[in-house]
């Protein structure tokens, strides 16, 4: 097995796919970078999960910016495309030259066609595409995801993954609502799974409540009502800080709290501002110790616009939060609404604002929802499970399309 960084230049590595006399699928990522988000955490979870001895796992970035590659094992090779990304806001927010995005796609798909991996898999769009072009080149299964269901879409966007779909031997789908949107888009049923995103339940469940009362200098009598996520308008953040000013005045005592970082953070702090607000609001930034800073949470809220299945809201879950969310996409999968949480329309601020107070006000209701939700979380949406749907799809992968179709057909239980 391999281990190692490599970057990728004029020089490729081929890796044996034999180990004694045991068989390794050799299975290719391809990702834009290892920063933090719902894919990129999703993609080492997964590796890390998976049996290798089995797999020969090999991470493919655009980029040579990736904080996550820390966290993987030690028998994950990372191969980076090129070396042209600009680190901001915890993201990529640009590059030195435009021809990264000619060269990164060129370089991988030589690659592929010198070295013939067995799995080439991708998760967003732009890897999508690339990894469907470059499965024409070499005898690769190609996987394809789909993480979201956008509210609204690109022409030119919409017209290349139709286009380049029938490319995709399998596509995986974390949502139901995201295997229903790429059918509609033009593909088999029968080559469609869907596979739930997981997370360590017993590490959310279990950690120790962060001394954020401290760290803020609030009361240690404050109900802290928090999200967790990625700085975008689509998360409906603006609408949470809308519905601030009521829950605020209905909860004197309230203290709300962004764990996350992006590119609408400047315009948020600006809003708070214009609200007059900006003593009991709080921006934490990109942070390591999400499990502990959930746990010192009281309330969580998450009212974005358009969802996969947003591990923010499994986390929350796990560490046994109360939660308000919009029933959007995979929020559908993952909260029964008054069971394990309460749904509110999306851009509705003042839905947000009756439903949070409503929880602050009730402590017994809001318990209930919360250890609701922890059984479901460990339940369904486990590291475990999400590793053993994935590695069912691979297997698949190596029989008759009769057989794969079958199996990605029935989707999860």
């Amino acid at each position: 097995m391999s281990s190692g960084r490599y970057f990728q230049g004029i020089v490729y590595y081929r890796f044996d796919t034999v180990d004694g006399d045991v068989a390794v699928t050799t299975l290719w990522y391809f990702i834009g970078a290892l920063v933090i988000g719902g894919a990129e955490r999703t993609l080492v979870d997964l590796v890390n999960g998976l049996d290798h001895d089995e797999y020969d796992v090999t991470i493919w970035t655009i980029f040579s910016t990736n904080p996550l590659e820390s966290e993987l094992d030690s028998a994950v090779t990372v191969r980076c495309l090129t070396d042209a990304g600009q680190f901001e806001n915890g993201t990529i927010g640009g590059v030195e030259t435009p021809l990264a995005y000619v060269i990164a796609p060129l370089r991988f798909c030589f690659a592929a066609w010198r070295e013939d991996p067995d799995i080439i898999q991708s998760f967003l769009f732009y890897g999508n595409v690339i990894s469907r072009i470059a499965g024409l080149t070499c005898s690769a299964r190609v996987i394809t995801g789909v993480r979201s269901v956008p509210d609204s879409e690109p022409l030119v966007r919409r017209l290349i993954d139709k286009v380049t779909l029938p490319l995709s031997d399998a596509i995986v789908s974390n949502s139901t609502a995201g295997r229903e949107f790429v059918i509609e888009r033009g593909a088999s049923q029968d080559d469609v799974a869907v596979v739930y995103n997981g997370r360590n339940v017993d590490t959310y469940r279990s950690a120790t409540p962060a001394a954020l009362h401290e760290e803020l200098d609030i009361p240690a009598d404050a109900t802290v009502i928090g999200t967790v996520g990625r700085l975008l308008e689509r998360k409906g953040h603006f609408d949470l800080l809308e519905a601030w000013v009521t829950i605020a005045t209905a909860v004197p005592d309230a203290h709300l709290v962004f764990v996350g970082d992006g590119p609408a953070r400047q315009d948020l702090e600006r809003r708070i501002e214009e609200l007059d607000c900006s003593d009991s609001v709080h921006f934490l930034g990109t942070r390591d110790d999400v499990p502990s800073l959930l746990n010192a949470m009281d309330l969580f809220v998450f009212p974005s616009h358009f969802e996969g299945l947003p591990g923010a809201v499994i986390e929350a879950m796990a560490a046994g939060l109360p939660i308000v969310a919009t029933p959007v996409d995979g929020n559908s999968d993952l909260i029964e609404n008054y069971q394990s949480g309460l749904f509110v329309d999306v851009r509705s601020p003042q839905q947000l604002a009756w439903a949070t107070i409503r929880l602050a006000n009730h402590p017994d209701f809001a318990a209930d929802l919360g250890a609701t939700a922890t059984d479901r979380a460990a339940d369904q949406f486990t590291v475990d499970a999400m590793v053993d749907g994935f590695e069912a799809v691979y297997r698949r992968m190596s029989t008759n399309s009769k057989e794969k179709s079958v199996y990605l057909n029935e989707g999860p239980g």
